[in-house]
C-alpha cells in the first residue's frame, strides 16, 4: 500500500481528462475530416499520463502507521470532523467507460450519419448508457450514510458528543449469507469494519472497504476517542460514529446502536471548536491486476479504431461499424474482466480477520 502524492493525483487526473477529451471530440467535431489527429493526440497524451501515473504510484512512499503525538493524548476533543472521502476518480472512470460504446458508435457513423440502422443502434446505446449511469450513481450513492454523518459532525461542531476512550484493533471482513430472491438461491454480501475495544467490550465501526484497510494500517493498536452523536435518538438503525486517534486522524463510519448503548447515557463530552480532526491520508490507486488489463483493452481498442480515425469515410460503413464495435467491446471487456481483482488487491494489503455469518432463518 502506497501513499497518494501530488504527482499521482495530477497524473491520474490528467489521464482521465485526456480520455474524456478523446471521447468528447467524437461528438464536438463529428464532421471533422480524416485523419482525426485531434483524437489520436488526446489518446496519446492519456497513454503517457496513465503510464506516468502507474510509475508514480509504484514509487510513492509506503503507507505506514500514523505517528503518535509527542505530547501525549490531549484532553480537548476536536470539534471539527473531516467530511467523508469520495472516490471521484473511480466514479469518473466508470462514467467514461459507460460512454465508450456510444462514442464508438458515433465514430462509426462518420460525418454522413451512417443511415437508419446505425441511427436505431445509437438510440439503443443512448438508453443503455443512461441506464448504466443511473446504476453507477445508485451503487456509489452514500446519501443515508452521509446524512447520518452530517448529524455527528454538526453535534461535534456545536460542542457536545458522546465519546469514550477506545483502542483500535484488527480489520474484519464478514461474509453474510441470506435468503435469495429466487427459490433455492442464497445471496451473499460482505461487510467490513475495524474493531474498537473499550476494556473487554468490542465495538464494530463499519466503513467502505478501502477506508477500513487504510485505518487498520494507520491506527492498529493506537488509542483515541469514539464519537457518537448527541441526537442519537433521532436516528434509525445504525448510528454514525467516528474514531479520532490521538494523533488527530479520523475514520468515519456506522456502528450498531446495541454495542454502544451503554455510552449514550453517561459519556457526554465537550468538544473544542479550535481543534480539527483530519482524514486518513489517501492511497495510490494503481493495481496491476486491475489496471494492466484495462490499459491493454484501451490499447487494443485504439488499434482497432485506427483505420476509421485515419481514413474516415474511405472505410466501408460495414467495416467501420464492425471495427468500432470491436473497439468498444475491447475497452469495456478489459475494464470489467478483472474487476474483482481490485477487491482482492485491497484485501491483500492488510491481514483481515475473516468471519462467516448466516441469517438465522436459513441456518
Amino acid at each position: 500500500m502506497r501513499r497518494s502524492t501530488i504527482t499521482t493525483r495530477v497524473l491520474g487526473g490528467s489521464a482521465l481528462a485526456c480520455a474524456a477529451a478523446a471521447l468528447a471530440l467524437v461528438f464536438v467535431r463529428y464532421d471533422a475530416p480524416a485523419p482525426r489527429t485531434d483524437i489520436l493526440a488526446a489518446l496519446g497524451l492519456a497513454a503517457v499520463a496513465a503510464a506516468g501515473w502507474a510509475f508514480a504510484c509504484r514509487t510513492a512512499p509506503a503507507f505506514g502507521p500514523a505517528p503518535a503525538p509527542e505530547a501525549g493524548p490531549s484532553s480537548a476533543l476536536p470539534g471539527r470532523l473531516p467530511p467523508p472521502r469520495r472516490d471521484l476518480g473511480t466514479v469518473i472512470g466508470f462514467l467514461l467507460l459507460a460512454l465508450t460504446p456510444y462514442s464508438a458508435h458515433r465514430l462509426a457513423q462518420g460525418p454522413g450519419g451512417g443511415g437508419v440502422f446505425l441511427g436505431l443502434v445509437g438510440l439503443l446505446l443512448i438508453v443503455v448508457t443512461v441506464k448504466v449511469m443511473l446504476f453507477v450513481r445508485k451503487q456509489t450513492s452514500m446519501k443515508q450514510r452521509l446524512l447520518k454523518l452530517k448529524v455527528l459532525a454538526e453535534d461535534a461542531a456545536h460542542g457536545e458528543v458522546y465519546a469514550v476512550r477506545v483502542r483500535a484493533g484488527e480489520p474484519v471482513r464478514t461474509r453474510f449469507s441470506e435468503r435469495g430472491d429466487k427459490p433455492g438461491a442464497v445471496d451473499v454480501s460482505y461487510w467490513h469494519w475495524i474493531v474498537l475495544r473499550e476494556g473487554a467490550q468490542e465495538i464494530r465501526l463499519a466503513a467502505p472497504r478501502g477506508d477500513v484497510a487504510r485505518a487498520a494500517v494507520r491506527f492498529g493498536g493506537q488509542e483515541g476517542w469514539l464519537y457518537l452523536p448527541k441526537r442519537w435518538k433521532l436516528i434509525d438503525d445504525e448510528l454514525p460514529a467516528a474514531f479520532v486517534a490521538d494523533g488527530g486522524e479520523a475514520l468515519l463510519g456506522l456502528t450498531d446502536p446495541d454495542e454502544v448503548r451503554a455510552y449514550l447515557v453517561k459519556d457526554l463530552r465537550t468538544t473544542s471548536p479550535d481543534r480539527a480532526a483530519r482524514r486518513v491520508p489517501s492511497t495510490a490507486k494503481f493495481r496491476a491486476p486491475v489496471h494492466l488489463p484495462l490499459f491493454g483493452g484501451v490499447l487494443l481498442a485504439t488499434l482497432l479504431a485506427l483505420p476509421v480515425l485515419l481514413l474516415g469515410e474511405d472505410v466501408p460503413t460495414a467495416a467501420a461499424w464492425f471495427l468500432c464495435a470491436l473497439a468498444a467491446g475491447s475497452a469495456v471487456t478489459g475494464a470489467l474482466r478483472r474487476g474483482g481483482d481490485g477487491a482482492r488487491a485491497v484485501l491483500s494489503d492488510v491481514p483481515w480477520t475473516q468471519r462467516d455469518e448466516t441469517d438465522p432463518s436459513i441456518a
